[in-house]
């Protein structure tokens, strides 16, 4: 994706160049300063500078109702917001570049190719791989230049392969392979040959397709092109993972100096999560604690980014705001009016509506109090136990695995359980956990840590629950703690891994552990609750009780 992104940039350079040759005359980049600095921080990657020039550039631009450059400005904030990974403030931007342009002029098109190139990008990052291919193909149907269409068909083709679409994908790559103008350019060859054998791997883990790796990896270190080496050390790391797994490590080490050389955090991070799989207990130790740092910067790196980029939108839009506020308060005037008939017409109806609810519910309040001091009953007996008991126990495991955990410590540790119990006797709802749930679930977990017990966790990050209600995190947090628990009780376990994932709106958490596995499942309380937990959030918990190397769960949810 990153070598798309590049090329895509390179595109777009062009692209706005020429056309500045081609159909604007001089005067207009010169009469606006702020798009010739913008193209001078763009040229020496200072992104951040340029991105502040852009913008400045394209408000002059529309105030002298020139689109096109207005447009051109808008795509390039747009690829800038890319690549710091604000996804969302980059389909913004090149949303309001396409509503500017007119696809049936002629000079419009090539901008709104750039455009449709750039929103595939950013709706690709979000996992929405089937309209990314959609906007790639609208890219390709503007602009018929033979570099643009393998570019997008390049793209196209990634996204059929992450939509796991193999036949479509490998489909696309052979047809690249058959254009005469890869055959120039040895980079571009190298990186489709290495899509193609890597996808092929993917349909079938059984095909042996490293010759073809191996060729596009020496082509690419012939032509000394480091981005190309990276990408086919990462394949070749995972077609050998399993096959033969000092060959993976060999190719994870060599990849990991080339992250470093380039200095590519995402690139250091793939690498790291690929070592924590490979390597032996203590260097697996060693290297999730640096992912985790690292992981901990590139976020803290992202977000100063996107807060950064919005707030030079949010000055920009505040002087158009200022100009249409007036307009604003007059149309508002007129529109109170019609809202007051309106709410007193739901008022009428609401009261008539309130009135037949009462009427029914009056006739099942009796037969509904019998039913609810059951289920009282059978809920506080399940909180007790998920809440008070697993909490108990994992106080147990935190004294057990942390020697110097202090009397004031545990004792605040106690007294947090104390009101847990209270809150239960109260039936109060755990909106606590709510507000930093990440932090939270990741030091639950860790608790169940120590010397004996490896603990790694992968994925647990703030955009994964961003849209998970807070009913579901609560469900999700107990969940994971009874696993935890009777994995401490019963499991005999040394290594454990939780990888939390997210596609198409579903939410898989996957917990394997080394220990002595579950040969017959026999759901008791904590496993009978589990179920019913995860039933309540329309999820589903599958056992791999056969594994007779360790034990195998996975849980999956709809993220709501």
């Amino acid at each position: 994706m990153k070598n798309t992104l590049i090329l895509s940039c390179l595109f777009l350079i062009f692209s706005c160049q020429s056309s500045d040759k081609n159909n604007f005359s001089p005067q207009l980049t010169t009469e606006n300063k702020p798009y010739d600095i913008a193209w001078e921080f763009y040229e020496k990657s200072q992104n951040d500078s340029a991105y502040v020039y852009f913008n400045q550039a394209k408000d002059l631009y529309l105030l002298q109702k020139n689109k096109i450059q207005a447009a051109k400005c808008l795509v390039n904030m747009g690829y800038i917001s890319n690549d710091k990974g604000d996804w969302f403030g980059s389909q913004e931007l090149t949303i309001f570049a396409i509503k500017l342009l007119n696809p049936k002029i002629k000079e419009e098109k090539e901008v709104l190719s750039s455009a449709y190139n750039s929103l595939g990008q950013s709706i690709h990052e979000l996992g929405n791989y089937k309209e990314a291919i959609n906007y790639y193909q609208k890219s390709t149907d503007l602009n018929q230049d033979r570099e643009v269409r393998i570019i997008n068909e390049n793209n196209i083709a990634n996204s059929y392969r992450y939509n796991k679409q193999f036949n479509e994908a490998i489909n696309g790559y052979q047809t690249l392979l058959k254009d005469s103008l890869i055959y120039n350019h040895p980079k571009e060859y190298a990186r489709v040959l290495d899509n193609l054998a890597y996808t092929e791997w993917l349909q079938d883990v059984n095909r042996d397709v490293e010759d073809k790796l191996n060729k596009a990896l020496n082509i690419r270190i012939k032509e000394k092109d480091k981005t190309g080496i990276n990408a086919s050390y990462a394949h070749l790391i995972d077609y050998f993972s399993k096959k033969d797994k000092e060959k993976a490590l060999n190719y994870a080490y060599k990849r990991k100096d080339i992250a470093f050389e380039s200095n590519s955090s995402e690139d250091k991070l793939e690498t790291y999560q690929k070592l924590i799989t490979l390597e032996n207990s203590e260097n697996s130790k060693k290297y999730f604690e640096a992912y985790q740092k690292l992981n901990d910067s590139v976020e803290f790196e992202r977000n100063k980014a996107k807060n950064q980029f919005a707030l030079v939108r949010y000055d920009s839009e505040k002087n158009k705001a200022d100009f249409l506020k007036a307009e604003a308060e007059n149309e508002k005037k007129q529109n109170d009016i019609l809202k007051l008939y309106i709410i007193v017409g739901l008022l009428f109806f609401g009261l008539i509506g309130a009135y037949f609810w009462y009427k029914r519910r009056k006739q099942k309040l009796e037969e509904q109090k019998l039913l609810e001091v059951k289920n009282t009953e059978l809920k506080y007996s399940k909180k007790v136990h998920d809440k008070v008991a697993n909490g108990i126990y994992q106080i147990l495991s935190e004294v057990e695995n942390n020697q110097s955990l202090g009397k004031n410590e545990l004792l605040d540790k106690l007294e947090d359980v104390y009101e847990i119990s209270r809150d239960i006797s109260y039936d109060k709802k755990d909106d606590n956990l709510a507000q930093n749930f990440t932090t939270k679930l990741a030091e639950m977990m860790k608790a169940y840590s120590s010397d004996e017990v490896l603990l790694f966790i992968l994925g647990n990050e703030d955009l994964l629950w961003k849209n998970t209600s807070t009913h579901t995190k609560t469900e999700i947090y107990i969940i994971i703690q009874e696993l935890l628990t009777n994995m401490k009780k019963h499991s005999e376990a040394s290594r454990v891994v939780l990888k939390f994932s997210q596609e198409n709106n579903q939410i898989t958490i996957n917990y394997t552990d080394n220990g002595i596995g579950i040969s017959v499942l026999k759901p008791k309380n904590g496993l009978q609750n589990t179920g019913n937990r995860i039933k309540s959030i329309n999820g589903q918990l599958i056992f791999e009780t056969e594994n007779i190397n360790g034990l195998k769960i996975t849980i999956s949810f709809p993220n709501q």
